[in-house]
């Protein structure tokens, strides 16, 4: 039941609910009321939890059975693990994913590209970089990454048709950043972009994450993630708080 998964979640915050629910600023009566009486408790209030608390919001859909053990000496990320398969319904509730959970999921499965079904539509996939290219070459483009939604791509052949057009500073920054791969596992890095795509100036700011993953398919790929940070809209420029 959710209201045992919202339990569960406040031992391994290490919080009362009255707590969780004023980090996550959440009425604690009324969720106090839907537990106690088995009352539905809305998506949002449940992805309100899950950034309050800093748990993936998979965490509060039930489980089998079998699993109910999980209530005791068991982490967040293996809870994310068990519910994987709430993908949508996460993305109903509105589940904001940040740098800082892509970071815990590296290190959760050891650069392993699995257990990313959650956030599998905000990562672009590329080959690793080689020496002779002058451009990244994607694998995937996330539906709902920043590249495609910012950059207003439909598919990797939009890649290479906007990217390719962009002046080589721009390329060669990005590019560096994956060629940084052969050093470190993975780059946090904050940059920013001035472009013009399909007529739209597009300027804006972004936390990137450039992770070295191993695909049980295909073997080495380059993933990124990123989130705007600071977007310049045709009056002003407006912060984006979480990364």
């Amino acid at each position: 039941m959710i209201a045992n998964r919202i339990d569960t979640a406040c031992k391994i915050a290490g919080v009362k609910l009255k707590t969780a629910c004023t980090l996550s600023g959440i009425n604690y009566g009324t969720l106090r009321s839907q537990m106690r009486n088995n009352r539905e408790i809305p998506a949002s209030s449940l992805a309100k939890l899950s950034s309050g608390l800093r748990i993936p919001i998979q965490f509060f859909f039930d489980v089998p059975a079998e699993d109910h053990s999980i209530e005791t000496g068991l982490d967040r990320w293996q809870a994310a693990e068990l519910a994987n398969t709430e993908h949508a319904a996460c993305s109903r509730a509105g589940f904001n994913v940040t740098t800082d959970h892509i970071l815990d999921w590296y290190h959760k499965e050891r650069g392993k590209l699995k257990n990313w079904e959650w956030f599998e539509d905000q990562v672009d996939l590329y080959e690793p970089i080689k020496p002779t290219d002058k451009i990244m070459h994607p694998v995937q483009i996330g539906k709902r990454s920043s590249t495609a939604e910012r950059l207003m791509l439909a598919g990797n052949r939009d890649f290479y048709r906007i990217v390719g057009n962009f002046e080589e500073k721009i390329i060669q920054r990005a590019m560096h950043s994956h060629s940084m791969l052969e050093e470190v596992p993975y780059l946090v890095t904050d940059e920013d972009i001035d472009v013009v795509i399909k007529g739209q100036r597009v300027r804006a700011g972004y936390r990137k994450v450039t992770m070295r993953v191993t695909d049980p398919n295909r073997g080495p790929i380059t993933a990124v993630f990123s989130k705007v940070t600071w977007l310049d809209t045709a009056d002003n420029v407006r912060e984006v708080n979480r990364v």
